[in-house]
């Protein structure tokens, strides 16, 4: 049984019957006691979905554009697969088709998307966009928001916005392009190592982090220690490589304050722990593995995605996301020495 969080989550909203808070946000912004008008993400009752609030108009346009956007690539390209089917392949792509045909690649990447609604939080009408709940389906969800880039503003901030934006997580976005929100995670308890511990922290936290601290962070929400991690660590590094060689081929936005969740089940951590089965590395892969260790059912319980898309900007001259790009190589070296300490 997993004792109480260190960090408490916001008060309680009243929200429409159906739906509740999301217990496992880790970071943006939340439910407040004291501001009805304050609104965090929900979920629903069991199909495995989440709601996001627009936020700002302009922002909340901004990231439903971008959702929109990639929901239309992906039908464009699953018509062209059928197209080219039929064709046996038969035609080339045009730059435009190229370009839809990279973002659709995307969509690995991201959380499902299932549209938007309007619901009434607190007594006031809001619009949700409709998401895959990354969480859903673990028994103990360990979640980590990492939000990559030294530059996290903007083209169309103000002077005083960017200033606010490079004083905060100073030590870490200047060294390492990372920032660290907040982040849960399920641990064995020192005292009882039979029992599990929910730690949980928050911006302050993350905002008190240096190079040598935000390793140590991560190293606890890995679970470092357990004998077991190199199994996550490898999945997880797959996936930010992935991730990475999307990054390396597109010339068609730049990602400004966007972040990458991080998600893994404690528990079938613990399952892994706890069998008799050794691991063993070969060339890059698992192998001699007892259930539920294979590669392919990891991905089901360790999801790296990426989020938060309000402040994406068409590529300036067809550059590639630099800024990015960094933060992102930062993030898999650190899991990279980590899985080869």
């Amino acid at each position: 049984m997993a004792k109480k969080a260190q960090e408490k989550v916001t008060a309680s909203p009243i929200v429409p019957m159906g739906y509740s808070q999301l217990l496992t946000q880790v970071a943006g912004h939340t439910f407040e006691a004291t501001n009805a008008a304050a609104v965090g993400l929900l979920q629903d009752a069991g199909e495995g979905c989440v709601f996001k609030p627009l936020g700002k108009p302009e922002c909340g346009v901004r990231e439903l554009n971008f959702y929109e956007s990639l929901a239309a690539a992906i039908a464009t390209q699953a018509k062209a697969d059928a197209g080219a089917n039929n064709l046996n392949g038969a035609g080339g792509e045009g730059k435009g088709e190229t370009d839809q045909s990279l973002l659709a690649a995307l969509a690995a990447h991201v959380p499902r998307y299932y549209g938007q609604l309007k619901l009434v939080v607190n007594q006031r009408e809001h619009t949700f966009i409709k998401l895959e709940d990354l969480t859903h389906g673990m028994a103990k969800p360990c979640v980590m928001d990492v939000k990559i880039g030294r530059r996290t503003w903007d083209p169309l901030s103000s002077l005083e916005k960017r200033t606010i934006e490079e004083q905060k997580y100073a030590l870490c976005k200047q060294n390492l392009g990372l920032c660290l929100p907040g982040f849960q995670v399920y641990c064995p308890d020192e005292e009882q190592p039979e029992q599990t511990v929910l730690i949980r922290k928050g911006r302050d936290y993350g905002k008190s982090l240096d190079v040598m601290g935000f390793q140590k962070a991560l190293a606890l929400f890995f679970n470092a220690s357990c004998s077991s991690s190199n199994v996550l660590l490898h999945e997880v590094l797959n996936q930010l490589r992935s991730i990475r060689t999307w990054f390396k081929q597109q010339r068609l936005f730049h990602f400004y304050a966007s972040s990458l969740l991080i998600c893994y089940d404690f528990e079938q951590l613990q399952k892994l722990a706890t069998s008799n089965s050794k691991v063993s590395l070969h060339n890059g892969f698992h192998a001699d593995v007892a259930e539920p260790v294979l590669p392919t059912k990891s991905k089901e319980w360790i999801r790296v995605r990426c989020i938060d898309f309000a402040h994406i900007f068409p590529a300036e001259d067809a550059q590639p996301d630099h800024n990015y790009m960094f933060g992102l190589q930062s993030l898999i070296d650190i899991v990279e020495a980590m899985l080869h300490r």
